[in-house]
């Protein structure tokens, strides 16, 4: 699950007061034992702190956009390398600088990790790419600057492996914040592929047995002017169930939600075919076995292979005098069946209905085939077959 907005901002809220505590107290500390007051380095200290403070407290406390930071990131890096190098010359040149200390305050590796990890978190790629190396150098070089020792190595291997945890921490956010956009973009995607399949299945469906009862009530109205009054109701009825679907798909777009709740059992298909309207033909159901304790999802992919079969049927088939739409449920599977005794005219292989129920059948773990009859010749009709497992396989 995803975070909600306003968690995501608590959380946005207390690492960055962390932050803040960590870099205050390092920079009272400094103040507290005089390390900017060093009389041959105090100027030099002040300028890296300075330059340190002012890049670190922005990243921190505004959200930079992403290319600013991370060059920003860059030019406190320089800095802070240029004042290491300042401090060697000077050590090289007389200065009294007993040891590493005194060319290193605690708030400036402090503001370097900060930085270092809101870099490798929010920073540009190209900015972020240069900015990384040349702070982790700013980090470890500063204490060998003076003088090699023993000391100077440990604090460098302990800056090392405390930078290293910094850009760690950063890059898995970064990481896991880029893999969080790529899920929500795969689920709206998963979400608008499965909002195109309902809007083809149930609203052309009726768009559909609009245009054949509008071209049948055209054939009638010479020969039988009495019949286009019914057919014109049963255009009007007909509509209003489209617009309905339409009504319903669009709130579900707006309220992110499923288009609709289903029930357990085969009421729906029951429905379907009892509302159907085939010109000249009649539509046969049977089912056989527990129909009414089938799951809700498969009867909902059942429906809507149905009501795609019966729709093709509509627009393809013709000379059609039966339609049988046949269900078998068991424990195990439920396999429907819509056969037709029409002549099919080819179609020119750019529908989208049945494609898109196949890959929502493979998904869930089934099969859906469709072609001519068994028979010879172009009565045996088109059989349409779907085959489900139950229950269905469930699609993370």
């Amino acid at each position: 699950m995803f975070k909600s907005p306003r968690a995501a901002a608590v959380g946005r809220f207390v690492g960055s007061a962390l932050l803040f505590c960590v870099l205050g107290v390092a920079l009272l500390i400094d103040l507290s034992v005089g390390t900017l007051e060093h009389q041959g380095t105090g100027i030099v200290l002040f300028v890296s702190t300075a330059v340190a403070g002012a890049g670190a407290f922005p990243a921190v406390g505004i959200k930079l956009p992403p290319a600013p930071l991370a060059w920003a990131a860059c030019g406190v890096a320089v800095v802070s390398l240029a004042c290491s190098a300042g401090l060697g010359v000077m050590a090289r040149g007389g200065t009294n600088l007993d040891d590493a200390s005194d060319a290193y305050t605690l708030f400036e590796p402090a503001a370097l990790m900060v930085l270092l990890h809101v870099t490798a978190r929010r920073g540009s790629p190209a900015g972020t790419a240069v900015a990384l190396p040349l702070l982790m150098t700013a980090l470890i070089l500063r204490p060998l600057v003076v003088e090699v020792d023993e000391s100077s190595s440990i604090l460098a291997l302990i800056l090392t492996l405390l930078a290293g945890g910094a850009l760690a921490s950063g890059l898995t956010s970064r990481l896991v914040a880029v893999s969080r956009r790529q899920r929500e973009a795969q689920i709206r995607l998963e979400q608008r592929l499965g909002f195109a399949r309902d809007l083809h299945d149930f609203v052309a469906h009726h768009i559909s047995g609009i245009v054949v009862q509008a071209q049948g009530a055209r054939a009638v109205a010479a020969k039988r002017p009495q019949a286009v009054g019914d057919a014109l109701e049963l255009i009007e009825t007909t509509g209003a169930e489209a617009l309905t679907a339409m009504r319903k798909m669009v709130g579900a777009l707006r309220d992110d939600t499923l288009p609709h709740a289903q029930a357990p059992g085969t009421g729906a298909v029951r429905a379907l075919v009892a509302e159907c309207r085939l010109p000249g033909a009649t539509v046969v159901f049977t089912e056989t076995g527990p129909a009414d304790s089938l799951p809700a999802n498969a009867a909902h992919l059942v429906e809507r292979v149905v009501m795609e079969a019966l729709t093709n049927v509509r627009k393809h088939a013709r000379d059609c005098t039966d339609a049988q739409v046949h269900l078998d449920v068991s424990r195990r599977r439920v396999t429907a069946r819509i056969t037709d005794d029409g002549t099919h005219v080819p179609s020119d292989g750019s529908g989208y209905g049945l494609r898109g129920l196949r890959e929502v059948t493979d998904a869930a773990g089934g099969t859906l085939t469709a072609g001519p009859g068994p028979g010879p010749g172009p009565e045996t009709g088109w059989h349409v077959e779907l085959d489900l497992p139950l229950p269905l396989r469930q699609v993370s």
